[in-house]
């Protein structure tokens, strides 16, 4: 199955993975992206699916400038729907490829980028974490995602699903070392926070990144 025809199909019950890895907030990556954000960033949520970060930061948020891109119209028109009935005026939703953005150099404070890195090929995302840093304010910081495999008996078994359907590419980066990973794509982790079945990481860019662009 190709990846429109993969994320049409899902689209309709994506928001499931909160009720069920998410659902204790207080353990949960969204409250940690949440506490994240100032009050008056702008934030760009990548690959936002059907936005439920974005959206829950632009609600409790409203002074900041939420804009999320997506290249799954079906998951779009989900995320559409849900900012319709919220009735959210300060974000914005784009069709739009994340290695080929249309916004201005270092334009926004935060950039998400949640349960991505790990469904794609090293390629796409050395593309997607370039154009990343090109719209990212210097002094600013992107937002990791990823999912973390746990030593709990119970929580390996309800993990399972994620290991069966996730893509190849999945078993690969899980076992990263996303420090020396990241390190590697001119980004230094700032921060990290452990979560129910995940992990959360804060990235600015390297003094050699900057350097380079001079």
């Amino acid at each position: 199955m190709n990846s429109k025809l993969f994320y049409k199909a899902i689209s309709g019950f994506y928001d499931l993975i909160d009720v069920i890895y998410f659902r204790d907030y207080e353990n949960s990556p969204r409250k940690v992206i949440f506490e994240a954000v100032d009050d008056t960033n702008r934030v760009l949520d990548l690959c936002t699916g059907t936005a439920t970060n974005a959206l829950k930061i632009a609600k409790a948020k409203p002074l900041t400038k939420v804009v999320g891109i997506d290249l799954s119209e079906d998951m779009l028109k989900v995320a559409m729907a849900k900012v319709r009935k919220e009735r959210v005026s300060n974000i914005r939703l784009y069709c739009m490829d994340a290695r080929k953005m249309g916004f201005k150099d270092k334009y926004f404070d935060k950039i998400l980028l949640s349960l991505v890195l790990h469904e794609i090929d090293e390629d796409l995302a050395g593309q997607i974490l370039y154009e990343a840093k090109r719209v990212l304010k210097d002094d600013g910081e992107i937002i990791v995602t990823e999912w973390e495999r746990s030593n709990n008996f119970f929580r390996k078994i309800a993990f399972l699903p994620i290991e069966l359907l996730e893509p190849k590419t999945f078993k690969r980066f899980v076992n990263k070392n996303l420090y020396s990973y990241f390190k590697s794509h001119s980004m230094d982790v700032v921060a990290e926070n452990h979560c129910n079945y995940s992990r959360v990481l804060r990235l600015r860019k390297s003094k050699d990144y900057n350097i380079a662009k001079l």
